[in-house]
Parts: C-alpha cells; sequence; structure tokens
C-alpha cells in the first residue's frame, strides 16, 4: 500500500470523529498557507541547501557538512509526534530506510519538539536514524518551512489538547511545512518535496531514483 493511502485511510476516520469546526478551521489554515505562496518560497531543488548543526534529543550533534563527506543526505522535516500523519510518514521512511541507507545516503528527520518528544518519536517509531531537535524553527525557517499558527487555529488546537508552546518548549506558536530534501554531497538540492496540506505526502519510492542517480554520478 503507498503511504498517501494509508494517510487518506487516517483523513476519513479524522473527519469522522472530529467536531465540522474543527475540521474547517484547519482546512482554512492550509488555505491560508497556498494563498500565502510560503512553499513556492521554499528551499527548492537547484539551491544550496541551508547547512545544519543540530542534536538530537540525546544531545549527540549532527552536521550536515561532516554527512556530506560520506554521500548525499535525505532530510525529512515533520510537526510532531502529536500529528498521526506524521507517524505514518516517519515509519514508512523507516521501512525505506534500508534501501536510503544502502544507496549511500545519511537519513535525518527533524522537528520543533523538545528533546524528550524528540526521543519519545524515535522510541515510539522504533526509528533506526535521528529525530533532530530545531529549537525554535531556526533551521526551517531557513528552508522556508516555518510559519504562524493563527490566533483561530491556536484556540481550536488548544481545545483539543495540544499546546503547542509546551510540546515544543517555545512560545512561538510555529509549525513547520512537512517536507523531504535530497541533498547532494555540494550540498545542492537534488530533490524537494514540500506538503502545503499535512495530509498528503510523497511517498518515499520517489527518492530512490535520486539516491540512484547521485550515487552513479
Amino acid at each position: 500500500m503507498l503511504l498517501q493511502d494509508k494517510l487518506d485511510a487516517i483523513k476519513a476516520e479524522d473527519l469522522a470523529k472530529t467536531p465540522p469546526k474543527v475540521t474547517l478551521v484547519r482546512r482554512r489554515a492550509v488555505e491560508a498557507l497556498v494563498t500565502s505562496g510560503l512553499a513556492e518560497r521554499a528551499a527548492r531543488a537547484g539551491e544550496q541547501a541551508p547547512p545544519l548543526m543540530l542534536y538530537d534529543g540525546q544531545g549527540r550533534a549532527f552536521s550536515s557538512r561532516e554527512a556530506l563527506c560520506r554521500g548525499p543526505m535525505v532530510i525529512v522535516f515533520y510537526r510532531g509526534r502529536w500529528c498521526p500523519y506524521c507517524t505514518v510518514d516517519l515509519r514508512a521512511i523507516e521501512s525505506a530506510s534500508h534501501d536510503i541507507r544502502g544507496l549511500g545516503a545519511s537519513l535525518v528527520v527533524v522537528s520543533q519538539q523538545t528533546p524528550d518528544n524528540s526521543l519519545e518519536t524515535q522510541r515510539l517509531n522504533a526509528l533506526s536514524f535521528a529525530s533532530l531537535v530545531d529549537a525554535g524553527g531556526k533551521v526551517a525557517h531557513a528552508f522556508g518551512l516555518r510559519w504562524k499558527v493563527s490566533d483561530e487555529l491556536r484556540a481550536v488546537e488548544m481545545s483539543c489538547g495540544l499546546d503547542l508552546a509546551t510540546f515544543n518548549g517555545d512560545p512561538s506558536w510555529t509549525l513547520t511545512m512537512p517536507a523531504r530534501y535530497v541533498v547532494a554531497s555540494d550540498g545542492t538540492i537534488a530533490y524537494a518535496d514540500i506538503s502545503i496540506d499535512y495530509t498528503r505526502r510523497g511517498d518515499p519510492s520517489e527518492l530512490m531514483p535520486v539516491l540512484a542517480h547521485l550515487t552513479a554520478h
């Protein structure tokens, strides 16, 4: 089953159990993102990727410059472990991780969560790769993926039990658009997939031809 089929099943369940007002507000937030043009201004294929120097939940450092000395790199940005769509996405990436590494690439995922929540994400999903902590969304901002949650959406999410400020350890109430990047050894972005609609993600299989091409050349 393709990743999007699994996400569509989650969406159907979500729509069935979520109050219509909440669904409407979330839909408005996606529409506002589309209108804003943020995704079109985000880092794209052919551009140089902003550098990463981040830490995982255990305080271990990850440097994109060091990783790129060994080969290409796959970076996955996700919203948080509270997001069921991100959970399914991360598990799909884990299922593809052996093939990704087999093509010579390093693999990391990035979120604005606190270190403890990043560690819990790894544990709950049995991830074999690091979940890096982008405190304050600085790296997400550099990639053009960070956006400010509206007051309307904030009120709705708080009513549903999501206190993003506590979860991320940051009062800004910002989110990262889910995205996937393949970065070549010279730092050039070879592939970019940005999900304005958080319920839709590209399939991990799309990464393989890009990595195979980089490895061959």
